[in-house]
């Protein structure tokens, strides 16, 4: 192997082992709270040496959240473009996947990485606006297999979909929230799919609404939809 490739795997190597170290030294500890010097010793490597790889501790930082976002964006991709998988699947996957993502990314660290990282923290977050717009692609999908309201535009699923996100899955939002990011994304999948009413509470909601003509008409297509949705479950069983 010639020596110039050999050091050149070499690097990329010292490169994975700090983002490793250092993303697991984030995740326990905080951006804030560690240092350039704690993740050299955790590696048993001098600091010079880390900064031979990494200009600073901000370059670490971006170098443990980018790369992986991009790698989950690909899976995501992949899962979209599958014609062979059947949507509920697809849907699962997706969701799954992008609930991954949230794992451990808690609300406290969100926070750091906002107020001590902000460069890093708008480059995570124009990532993530960019994923909404592929998420409507899977909507889109859904709306012509039937899966999902086509009397909805889906642009407005998706707006209504990505300000919630927008809203929720902030470090402010989910510091004041009695639950994780993963939580707090799963119940907002739920929200926006199934909704808020009990089926048994329906009909209920229906009598109430009814002297309400735009609120009515609303219920009625919620109604409807559900009865469809039900019919088709019970056809696919």
């Amino acid at each position: 192997m010639p020596e110039a490739t050999q050091n050149q795997e070499q690097d990329q190597g010292l490169r994975t082992r700090i983002t490793d170290a250092a993303r697991a030294l984030f995740l326990d500890h905080g951006y804030s709270k560690v240092s350039t010097s704690e993740i050299a010793e955790a590696l048993g490597i001098s600091k010079k040496t880390l900064y031979k790889e990494f200009e600073n501790k901000e370059e670490i930082l971006r170098a443990c959240t980018l790369p992986r976002m991009k790698e989950s964006a690909k899976v995501i991709d992949a899962i979209i473009a599958d014609e062979g998988l059947a949507f509920p699947d697809k849907l699962q996957a997706v969701m799954s996947a992008i609930g991954f993502q949230y794992k451990r990314a808690t609300p406290i660290l969100m926070r750091d990485v906002c107020v001590h990282a902000p460069d890093v923290w708008k480059e995570i977050q124009a990532f993530k606006m960019k994923r909404f717009k592929k998420f409507g692609e899977l909507l889109e999908e859904g709306i012509r297999q039937g899966v999902f309201r086509s009397d909805i535009p889906a642009e407005i699923i998706l707006r209504t979909y990505t300000a919630a996100a927008e809203n929720i899955l902030n470090p402010q939002s989910l510091g004041e929230l009695p639950c994780s990011a993963q939580e707090a994304f799963q119940s907002l999948v739920k929200i926006l799919f199934e909704g808020i009413i009990n089926e048994d509470s329906r009909a209920d909601i229906e009598v109430a609404t009814a002297n309400h003509p735009v609120v009515k008409n609303s219920t009625v297509a919620i109604s409807s939809h559900s009865h469809v949705s039900k019919t088709k479950r019970t056809s696919r069983a």
